[in-house]
């Protein structure tokens, strides 16, 4: 009897480490799926960020006037018609960007993780209502008229600074969104 009893506790025993062991594996094998998708989103997020984002710096994603003025700091004033388009080019060319890193994560910034899933939803919608600001901003200067070009240089920069900030209430918060997001992926930048 001594013999029986013995014989089915080791077996007890056997099967409840069996168990146990199984579920460690199961668990393991989660978080390592787990760990895959949110290395898979930040892979797919970094590249978005330094492909179109990076070069915009410092998470400065609105190309002001003050960038296109500083250029001009350095080099001679190409005149009032060449320098409104450059400022028109240069947000343009941060919306371009700011489009391009938006559709990424739309189509690629995958994830399980409930809290990245809905920042990455967010820095789309932000993102997007960015874009929207821009457009705004260039419609203002596509409404400078050509009489303003006779206008001297530090007034028409004026001008043009004045025009893209008018009525400017619109609040954005797609560069604290993606500041949130390093943090929460545990990226730092270098400032510029």
């Amino acid at each position: 009897m001594k013999k029986i009893v013995t014989v089915a506790l080791s077996l007890l025993l056997l099967c409840s480490a069996v168990a146990c062991s199984n579920k460690t594996n199961t668990d393991t094998n989660n978080e390592t799926k787990d760990e895959v998708a949110d290395k898979t989103y930040l892979n797919t997020y970094t590249g978005l960020y330094d492909k179109n984002l990076e070069s915009l710096s410092d998470y400065n994603m609105y190309t002001d006037v003050n960038t296109v003025t500083n250029t001009y700091k350095e080099k001679e004033y190409p005149g009032n018609e060449k320098y409104l388009n450059d400022v028109k080019a240069a947000y343009k060319d941060s919306k371009e960007k700011i489009q391009t890193f938006v559709d990424g994560l739309k189509n690629d910034g995958k994830t399980e993780d409930a809290e990245l899933k809905k920042m990455n939803e967010s820095l789309i919608a932000e993102g997007e209502k960015s874009i929207k600001d821009i457009d705004a901003k260039i419609a203002k200067l596509d409404k400078i008229s050509k009489d303003d070009y006779n206008k001297t240089q530090d007034e028409f920069i004026k001008l043009v600074d004045d025009t893209v900030r008018a009525g400017e209430n619109v609040t954005n918060n797609f560069v604290k969104m993606l500041k949130d997001m390093d943090t929460k992926l545990g990226i730092t930048r270098k400032a510029k």
